[in-house]
């Protein structure tokens, strides 16, 4: 799948390629994650306008951010996914959910390799900061 196309200069560009090798990699080693935490909401998200929607989204992401952040802290390591969700109803079968719950992500939980984590590389935060319209920064 061809990728996003960035300016010169832009780091998005430059690792482009490592997230594609990096969620290539996982998708052919989900197996082998000890284990799979699969967040979910009671009640079916599809049809709800944005706003509705979006709240649902941020009534659950910060707990699955705080798991995530838990599981570090004890030397695991996690990954935010939605590779699965093309398979929703299949996975929900497999699971015995109903069809009423919402599946939000796949987070695979195993412990690291022992290699040290380092910060990403990002954008200046004044680079992607706007004011009172879009583009508009200070």
């Amino acid at each position: 799948m061809p990728g996003r196309e960035y300016k010169a200069g832009d780091t998005r560009g430059e690792r482009q390629s490592l997230v594609r090798d990096s969620a290539g990699y996982l998708t052919d080693n989900f197996e082998k994650a000890p284990m799979m935490m699969i967040p979910c909401i009671d009640g079916r998200l599809d049809n709800l306008p944005s706003f509705a929607a979006a709240g649902a989204w941020g009534s659950l992401l910060p707990a699955v951010w705080s798991f995530m952040l838990a599981a570090r802290s004890r030397g695991l390591g996690t990954a935010y996914t939605t590779l699965h969700l093309k398979y929703e109803q299949e996975a929900a079968q497999l699971l015995g959910l109903p069809d009423t719950v919402t599946q939000l992500a796949l987070i695979p939980v195993a412990y690291y390799t022992g290699e040290d984590f380092k910060v990403g590389k990002r954008r200046p935060a004044e680079e992607i900061t706007y004011f009172n319209s879009w583009k508009s920064t200070l």
